[in-house]
């Protein structure tokens, strides 16, 4: 289907605008959504003066609200079963998680992690709603644990293993018995925060937890040195998608994989050319019908993927994007940038347009999420 990229851009564009938009998480979003409610694209930045906030905006840029956080903010979660609440990660070494009423734009809690642990970057609700998982690390060794928390009053309940250094990206699968996790094999500390001191030794894997036991069903890697799997997005049809970030300087790895059930990662195919663009380190990402968007700010591009095929469609050019939701039935795509500026990218065409509505002091990081309320 996609053999010339180059020669593909009719097939490419029949082909991107049959997308249909899957929700982030089961029971995010109905499938009618009431005409009163209206979608807003959440997404965390810093200011020049070092301070933290989360955001919300429409899909034309416009600002529905602007929280003010204790420490920079990373990944999201967002309650599944009313999608009015979100919980707000802090990045690396993070200690406090701020959940907010999305409805009345105002915080409701901080869960201040326990003594000997810090947050790192991501969690998830249990699909019924009831409990709250965040990837977290043991201060003193960076060895990975699960924080499982109460999801109405945010109280701690306990630990489950996380089976290596660094997990980072998080799912719970829909029926609720498994837990999935990116552990990105990389040693941190907040005293020294995003340096990491391990990468000749580092493990990277998709760890695949029984919630109940805590007992490790699975692990898979990638057999490729320095490579960190960051984070696991839901792909359709018991699929994961998997993306990485190289901390190496001699190989230029693919940075893109696709999971079938619990089976091996099977990396999506790439010219060199493209892969090279990418620059080994992806952003923020979503998954809009067979296709997923990913990010790559370090290499100022937003890439395209087609699941079905399991290949690369094609990239657009934006400076530090970060991240990126889908909007209008999968129509376009709004994309965040570290530099401030908002994009619209059209489904079909894959034409870029800088909204006039950006804002020019916010340092946009690489997650964005989208609820409706």
């Amino acid at each position: 289907m996609y053999e010339s990229i180059k020669n593909s851009f009719v097939t490419r564009r029949e082909f991107l605008t049959g997308l249909v938009v899957l929700p982030l998480a089961p029971g995010l979003a109905n499938a009618a959504v009431e005409s009163d409610k209206k979608a807003i694209f959440i997404n965390g930045h810093h200011d020049q003066n070092g301070k933290y906030f989360v955001s919300g905006m429409t899909e034309g840029g416009e600002e529905a609200f602007r929280l003010a956080l204790p420490e920079m903010p990373h990944g999201f979660a967002i309650e599944p079963t009313q999608g009015n609440k979100l919980v707000t990660f802090p990045g690396l070494t993070g200690k406090k998680a701020v959940v907010m009423d999305l409805a009345a734009q105002k915080s409701l809690a901080e869960i201040e992690i326990r003594k000997g642990r810090y947050f790192n970057g991501h969690g998830a609700f249990s699909p019924d709603g009831k409990l709250l998982f965040a990837t977290e690390n043991v201060l003193e060794n960076s060895e990975g644990v699960i924080g499982v928390y109460d999801g109405n009053t945010y109280e701690f309940i306990r630990e489950i293993p996380g089976y290596g250094l660094g997990p980072h990206g998080m799912r719970v699968m829909p029926d609720g018995k498994t837990i999935v996790i990116a552990t990105g094999g990389l040693k941190t500390h907040p005293e020294t925060g995003k340096f990491y001191s391990n990468l000749n030794r580092m493990k990277s894997a998709v760890q695949f937890i029984d919630i109940e036991t805590g007992k490790l069903l699975a692990s898979r890697e990638i057999p490729v040195r320095k490579l960190s799997i960051r984070n696991i997005y839901f792909a359709g049809n018991d699929r994961l998608l998997v993306t990485c970030q190289y901390w190496g300087k001699r190989e230029m790895p693919k940075v893109v994989g696709l999971i079938e059930g619990m089976g091996e990662i099977e990396m999506l195919d790439i010219d060199e050319d493209n892969l090279w663009y990418m620059k080994g380190y992806t952003g923020g990402t979503v998954i809009s019908g067979n296709v997923a968007a990913v990010s790559c700010p370090r290499g100022n591009h937003l890439t395209f993927w087609d699941l079905e095929n399991k290949k690369f469609i094609d990239k657009v050019e934006i400076t530090d994007v970060s991240g990126i939701q889908p909007y209008g039935d999968g129509k376009s795509f709004l994309a965040t940038a570290e530099t401030g500026k908002l994009y619209q990218i059209d489904s079909k065409t894959l034409k870029v347009k800088q909204l006039k509505n950006s804002w020019p002091k916010a340092k946009w990081t690489n997650h964005m999420v989208k609820a409706v309320v």
